[in-house]
């Protein structure tokens, strides 16, 4: 058995497409039903810790990733909420 803390990160996905209204995304319980299911297929790793993240969305296109935009000082930040499972 290895000693390495590794994570994986689960992001709402693209649940309908509309070209005029944006994308809709999945719920939070779609996400977490996901999250779930992974935690049952490895049940062999040890879970250090599940938590919510913002982190930077590089690609800040709004109409195809599920990014929030806030307001900085000298412009606008792009941030996507993702759920990271630390593992060992």
């Amino acid at each position: 058995m290895t000693n390495e803390i590794n994570y994986i990160d689960f992001e709402p996905k693209v649940s309908h497409k509309s070209f005029w209204k944006g994308n809709n995304y999945e719920s939070t319980q779609v996400v977490m039903a996901r999250v779930n299911e992974w935690v049952r297929k490895n049940y062999n790793s040890k879970i250090i810790n599940i938590e919510t993240l913002l982190i930077p969305d590089s690609g800040h296109n709004k109409k195809e990733h599920n990014a929030k935009r806030l307001s900085m000082q000298g412009g606008y930040v792009y941030m996507i909420e993702v759920v990271r499972v630390w593992y060992q």
